[in-house]
């Protein structure tokens, strides 16, 4: 990443901590060749204008290994949308849950932590269809991209046939 109006250091420190903030300023200084102090010194006052918001552990709750990711889009009837999201909204699954632009619709994004709890999220929702026009449930098949977590898609190569 290179922030445009920092000097060369300010964004090599940038880049070593985006990797691993965890490291003292002594690692941050020897990787970028400046000493501890001045790493401290540059930190803070980037952490003063705001361009160093803060260091966080972002733990994945969503990374049990039979868990299934799944996105749900919905449209309901315009009389009934606030009552429908209203009642998505307390699925324990559903863990974002975004207004799309168009008449009534939404989309949610899922995370079940086995098969029954995705089985019974389904069926709940089946069984209550009131103000729903259209109910799509697709699984996610892997990530491709994910910037929050860091995520990069690198293609698998495949065995050549014989």
């Amino acid at each position: 990443m290179h922030i445009d109006g920092l000097d060369e250091l300010d964004n090599r420190i940038l880049e070593v901590i985006e990797k691993d903030a965890r490291l003292s300023y002594s690692e941050i200084g020897e990787r970028v060749g400046i000493s501890r102090v001045s790493v401290k010194n540059r930190m803070e006052i980037m952490e003063s204008k705001g361009i160093i918001k803060g260091y966080v552990t972002m733990i994945d709750p969503t990374s049990f290994p039979e868990g299934r990711r799944f996105f749900v889009d919905v449209i309901t009837d315009p009389e009934h949308f606030e009552e429908v999201v209203s009642r998505f909204s307390h699925y324990e699954v559903l863990r974002k849950i975004y207004a799309l632009t168009g008449e009534s619709r939404f989309r949610a994004e899922g995370y079940a932590a086995g098969n029954a709890k995705y089985e019974m999220f389904v069926r709940n929702v089946k069984r209550h269809p009131e103000g729903i026009k259209s109910l799509t449930i697709q699984d996610v098949q892997f990530t491709i991209k994910d910037m929050d977590r860091g995520v990069d898609y690198v293609e698998k190569e495949t065995p050549e046939s014989e």
